[in-house]
């Protein structure tokens, strides 16, 4: 019954006027319709009593009002509901090969229906088969059909065919443009592509794309490749490594456009000229200007962004190739940490702990099942054993493999999960925002 109740309230809502003013327009020209139907039945009305027409007729003039009205009211709905902004959205490149191939291809069927539809109107026009009006009324019907069917397929296409998994593909960089915090990431999508000798074939493409942190707003995207390699950020802008096409580029972390390329970077270190390697292992950025860099002929190189410097130590090998971390202080109060949280709460699985420093209310990952894929985020309170708020990530099955990153400030709660980026306030657990990079929105 609350479906039911749900339903009909989002209905309703439909039916008023907001902000929106595509939906104000739709939702006049839906009035306005309703209303000239019952002022054109009671003026034929009128006109058959003039003719002493049999009460029956006007009878059946009524009920066929009543069924006009009824198909309008279902159709000017369904035209509201497809004119939300949630559904317009998918009329807009999400920044995936695939959809760009897909509108190419819609575009192209409504400009060639176009070509047959509007030359065979006119053509009725001259001969006097039909009049200006219905003309009109022919194209306007035509255009709503054209847009109600491709609404409905790329509804169908972003919604309903959903690929086997969205993955991260790099680590998430975030950075700070004129107190604009901005986070950017590579995302891969695999889709089933059909099953070969008893193997299941898949599809993949790759998307670079940055967020606005702040409100969740998409600021760009690029289509990306399986070798392109998103290393970090730098003062020359995002490094990126192709692998395939065997070059290095920065790109502009506000537009995604490449702002510098290889013969850039050489001319202010010609020492690397035929000694760069095109391997995201073989870099380390550690801060905006300084990167270290294994050379193709097996030196350690450090290059200063600011100044143009470049050293060269064997020991900068450590800079790149970490070892696995020793058992120091830190590493012991993790663990320290994790042993408490688990004895305290001896309900939680996979504990791992989001902040390093010791607090007294922590948050920390967990699953609430063995082999769950999904991953829930807590706020615990150490000092009083109190879980404040849990917020599960919604990973789907399509993201089993899926990897996770959390960054926390002061405030909010920021996660990945492949597929979606999460705002979270940190204090209540509410949800701020939570963008989908398969939808890009």
């Amino acid at each position: 019954m609350d479906i039911i109740t749900i339903f009909f309230e989002k209905w309703l809502m439909l039916l008023n006027f907001n902000t929106n003013i595509i939906h104000n327009t739709a939702l006049t020209l839906l009035y306005l319709r309703l209303l000239y139907l019952p002022i054109k039945m009671i003026y034929i009305v009128a006109k058959k009593r003039n003719e002493e027409t049999e009460p029956s007729s006007i009878i059946k003039i009524f009920k066929k009002l009543i069924i006009v009205l009824f198909f309008n009211f279902l159709l000017g709905s369904a035209l509201l509901k497809f004119l939300q902004p949630n559904y317009l959205a998918n009329w807009i490149p999400t920044g995936w090969r695939s959809d760009y191939i897909l509108l190419t291809v819609i575009a192209a069927l409504v400009i060639l229906s176009l070509f047959i539809f509007i030359p065979r109107q006119i053509y009725q026009l001259k001969k006097k088969e039909q009049t200006l009006g219905k003309m009109f009324l022919k194209f306007s019907s035509f255009l709503i059909t054209v847009f109600f069917v491709f609404s409905s397929l790329l509804w169908g296409f972003n919604g309903l065919f959903a690929p086997k998994r969205i993955e991260l593909e790099s680590p998430v960089v975030l950075f700070d443009l004129k107190e604009k915090p901005i986070s950017v990431v590579k995302i891969s999508k695999t889709t089933p592509n059909g099953t070969e000798n008893g193997i299941t074939t898949n599809f993949k493409g790759f998307l670079m794309s940055a967020i606005d942190l702040r409100t969740g707003k998409k600021l760009w995207s690029r289509i990306s490749t399986w070798q392109e390699y998103l290393v970090g950020e730098t003062s020359e802008g995002l490094l990126v490594l192709n692998n395939k096409k065997k070059t290095l580029y920065f790109i502009d972390p506000k537009t995604g456009k490449r702002q510098a390329d290889e013969k850039d970077f050489l001319n202010k270190f010609p020492v690397l000229e035929d000694n760069l390697s095109y391997m995201y292992t073989d870099y380390s950025i550690k801060g905006p200007n300084k990167v270290y860099l294994y050379g193709l002929d097996g030196r350690y190189f450090k290059l200063n962004l600011a100044t143009n410097e470049i050293k060269e130590d064997p020991s900068y090998a450590d800079k790149i190739r970490t070892l696995p971390v020793g058992w120091d202080e830190s590493v012991a109060g993790v663990e320290k940490r994790s042993e408490k949280i688990k004895k305290l709460y001896p309900e939680l699985m996979g504990v791992r702990l989001v902040e390093s420093k010791p607090v007294e209310k922590q948050l920390i990952v967990y699953q609430k099942k063995r082999n769950d894929n999904r991953q829930t985020l807590a706020l615990l309170d150490l000092t009083k054993r109190d879980l404040i708020w849990e917020q599960l990530l919604d990973a789907p099955l399509e993201n089993a493999t899926t990897s996770l990153e959390v960054f926390a400030d002061t405030k909010f709660v920021y996660a990945w999960t492949g597929r979606y980026q999460y705002k979270i306030n940190k204090e209540t657990g509410k949800v701020v925002y939570q963008y989908d990079y398969k939808l890009g929105k």
